[in-house]
């Protein structure tokens, strides 16, 4: 007689089940010291958070710091400006070039080159707050 083995469906079985289970109890600071470290590791999963806590697994924990994220994000966008500006002055050197007298287009760009060495002492500037901010706050935390 032949042996006819038949998919009686359902899911497949898994390889290390997870069949023990334990519970225990905490106070309520507990708890909250608890939640915290938990939305501090940035897992998703609170049993497996506490099995890596349990069995002395490394747990990632990550700081956000908003006000630097904040610092960032305005210091891109500053940079997409400067940019731009970058690609107008192009534009206006080679208007002035081709549209205007030599005199005039003298003028213009000397006046360009007034705004642009403002530019460049904003820039120097936002460089020195840069380095502040990174000595101060992100190295200390680090």
């Amino acid at each position: 007689m032949q042996t006819i083995n038949k998919n009686k469906g359902g899911r497949k079985l898994k390889s290390n089940p997870k069949k023990y289970r334990h519970v225990f109890r905490l106070t309520e600071s507990e708890n909250n010291k608890l939640l915290a470290l938990f939305a501090s590791s940035g897992m998703t999963n609170k049993a497996s958070f506490l099995v890596s806590m349990l069995l002395d697994r490394q747990v990632k924990t990550v700081k956000v710091d908003v006000t630097a994220l904040q610092y960032h994000a305005t210091l891109t966008k500053l940079f997409n400006q400067f940019r731009a500006v970058g690609v107008n002055y192009n534009q206006i050197i080679k208007l002035c070039n081709q549209y205007f007298s030599e005199d005039k287009a003298k003028r213009s760009i000397s006046k360009l080159e007034e705004y642009t060495k403002d530019l460049s002492k904003l820039c120097y500037y936002i460089i020195k707050l840069t380095k502040e901010l990174e000595e101060k706050h992100l190295n200390s935390k680090l």
